[in-house]
């Protein structure tokens, strides 16, 4: 491919340019004809004028011809003739030289000749004419030249525009080289941007973003499997030893009720966790987002007091300060992506600590913090915090119920609505997580 696009570039440069070869050869040899055109019309209307003059009426309606010697002796590349108004040849410079009778003045190229017709106040007529024969062979000559000369100008041309296109294509090869290593498994791979110029340079660098963005999303998307794994397969195997055990040997009813009860909340589990990656999936369809006007003030308080039981168990009074403020979006995703902000407010927190969740309203939209009093989460962590199955303390959150799934759901909806969010935490001093949602009114 990169041998044909080279040749095509090169064929095209070639034509372009020997197509203004040709135009500039034909253009300068046009000019110089008819440069030379106009300096022998002049020099023929001079002689003609000479030769007007020289002739005289006679007696009996004759004329006389009274001319040089030097004027008579005309060499082969020039001649002349002169008519009475009766059309009578009066006199020629070359008597072997076959005139046509004139019938009126004109400017006229013949047979080879430049001829000039005039007519004298008398009534005569004179012709004179000049060889164009070696005009003829000058202009050739000259275009020749040129052709000449353009024709090495296109051969260089041609030979540099091969180095030149080979080394404009050079970067192209690289951009090949690396994307077929990315094929064979290298994700790693990237363009050596300090290798690439100008305008390859930022495609160079558009496409490492993009390798950038698809080596994240793979080790995404493997991460996310293992995890997804990991998560169905404790309560499987569960599922599968309580199965074995109850039918290894028959059983009291009570055993029996015992192992379906464990049965059952391997199922409850491993159910929570599909509906969790179903919502999660739901949240990151492209598809256009049938909006709807929602009241954020109203389901931040309905949120509130169904998790009321919740944070009665950590003895956890939320508060909550805001007003109504309406956002254009979906009131079902909305209302899981904040409960999944406030429940980990009340899951991550200290015994009787704080809950502060605050709505507020500007030009921008609608902003709602939920800061908590927990330990917080350390800054090598923070990054991580929205990625799906991510645990900032593993064992913590197991035994609390979660599968690290919300707060990636809730940032899927929050974007999918076209807002932001962020979270800031310090060790020891809690945690604020602060979503954006544009286009908030009253």
């Amino acid at each position: 491919m990169r041998e044909s696009l080279r040749g095509r570039l090169l064929f095209w440069h070639f034509a372009v340019l020997a197509t203004v070869v040709a135009l500039f050869s034909a253009l300068v040899s046009f000019v110089v004809w008819r440069s030379r055109i106009v300096q022998i019309d002049a020099t023929l209307q001079a002689e003609a004028a000479v030769l007007v003059a020289a002739v005289r009426p006679a007696v009996g309606g004759t004329f006389d011809l009274t001319l040089a010697p030097e004027l008579r002796s005309r060499g082969a590349a020039s001649y002349y003739g002169v008519w009475a108004d009766d059309g009578t040849l009066i006199d020629r410079s070359d008597a072997t030289r076959t005139l046509p009778t004139p019938t009126r003045p004109e400017v006229r190229t013949r047979e080879g000749w430049r001829e000039l017709l005039v007519e004298a106040p008398t009534g005569v007529m004179v012709l004179v004419g000049r060889d164009l024969s070696e005009l003829q062979r000058e202009i050739w000559s000259l275009t020749a030249t040129l052709l000449g000369v353009g024709g090495g100008v296109l051969a260089l041309s041609v030979g540099s525009g091969w180095l030149l296109v080979g080394r404009a294509l050079a970067p192209i090869d690289r951009i090949n080289r690396t994307a077929r290593q990315m094929i064979d498994g290298d994700l790693a791979a990237r363009i050596p941007i300090d290798q690439v110029e100008t305008e390859l340079g930022q495609v160079g660098r558009a496409l490492n973003d993009a390798f950038d963005q698809l080596r994240r999303s793979i080790t995404q998307q493997k991460r996310f499997t293992a995890d997804a794994s990991h998560e169905l397969r404790t309560p499987l195997a569960t599922l599968s030893t309580e199965a074995q055990w109850a039918l290894s040997r028959p059983r009291a009813p009570e055993a029996y009720r015992e192992s379906i009860e464990v049965c059952l909340r391997a199922a409850t589990r491993m159910q929570t966790t599909v509906e969790r990656l179903l919502a999660l999936a739901r949240a990151d369809d492209p598809r256009t987002l049938q909006a709807a006007d929602v009241d954020l003030d109203n389901l931040i308080r309905r949120i509130l007091d169904e998790l009321k039981p919740l944070a009665d168990e950590r003895r956890i009074a939320p508060v909550y300060t805001g007003q109504r403020t309406i956002v254009r979006g979906r009131a079902d995703e909305l209302r899981e992506a904040l409960t999944n902000v406030i429940v980990n407010g009340i899951r991550y927190n200290v015994d009787g600590g704080s809950l502060q969740v605050t709505l507020a309203q500007d030009a921008a939209g609608a902003t709602i913090a939920v800061r908590d009093s927990g330990e917080g989460i350390a800054p090598q962590d923070l990054p991580f915090v929205f990625d799906p199955f991510f645990r900032a303390d593993m064992a913590r959150s197991r035994d609390a119920g979660g599968a690290g799934l919300g707060l990636a759901i809730t940032r899927s909806v929050v974007e999918r609505h076209g807002g932001t969010i962020a979270c800031e935490s310090e060790p020891g001093r809690g945690a604020t997580f602060v979503i954006r949602l544009p286009g908030g009114r009253a």
